[in-house]
């Protein structure tokens, strides 16, 4: 008796007129779970006590949910070199900084003077101003301003009162979401990978050369999300 309740519990949920048999089974989860790998910085050298930007890195768009997220790094270091890199990761809730331009009208220069940009962060990334539709390569910022040599692909290229800005890749918390040494050997080529928990939604990875007097060369960070 009870089997025959089961039987008929079971064709009511997966659907069938049979019995479930071999030639009737049960519904079976085929999906892959592929993971997709991409590099997001590639630096063919770093100098000496120096640290990529914003600009060098790809972001990481974690905003549909990857179940895992791996970070490899790759570096060659010189057979002179003391110190190894240091690596900064970085988080964005939008990956783009917008605003509008608050000033009066430029060809270069875009104020917001309620934004809160770090100097020199945004040097080379590029801005767009939305409403006009042109867009420059950021060359210096301030808190509140962003240069560029000029506007292009716009209607009037230039900065009018009230302007839309973007800034693609911006938007970054100042500190670090995770920050680690990374293995190090003089003369050597080392490769190293950390997972990390994917709740954030936009991550960056920086790298930090702390040796003072060598270059560290053949740069990669590559990450692997899991579907």
């Amino acid at each position: 008796m009870l089997e025959h309740v089961l039987e008929r519990i079971l064709r009511a949920v997966f659907g069938g007129g049979s019995n479930i048999s071999s030639a009737n089974p049960l519904p079976v989860d085929t999906s892959p779970g592929a993971k997709s790998v991409a590099t997001i910085l590639d630096e063919a050298s770093i100098a000496a006590a120096t640290t990529t930007g914003l600009d060098d890195c790809a972001a990481i768009d974690l905003s549909g949910g990857p179940d895992t997220l791996a970070i490899t790094i790759k570096a060659r270091y010189n057979a002179a070199a003391t110190q190894g890199i240091k690596v900064h990761v970085r988080t964005s809730p939008t990956n783009d900084a917008t605003g509008t331009h608050t000033a009066v009208a430029s060809a270069t220069i875009m104020t917001d003077a309620t934004a809160h940009f770090v100097a020199g962060e945004l040097v080379g990334l590029t801005i767009e101003n939305v409403t006009d539709g042109s867009s420059g390569v950021i060359t210096a910022n301030t808190e509140t301003t962003v240069t560029v040599v000029a506007l292009a692909g716009g209607i009037a290229n230039q900065w009018a009162t009230d302007d839309v800005y973007s800034i693609d890749g911006a938007d970054y918390d100042t500190d670090d979401f995770d920050s680690w040494l990374a293995a190090f050997a003089a003369d050597a080529v080392l490769r190293q990978t950390k997972h990390y928990d994917a709740s954030p939604m936009y991550l960056k990875v920086l790298i930090e050369n702390l040796d003072p007097a060598q270059a560290v060369t053949d740069d990669l960070v590559i990450v692997t999300k899991g579907a």
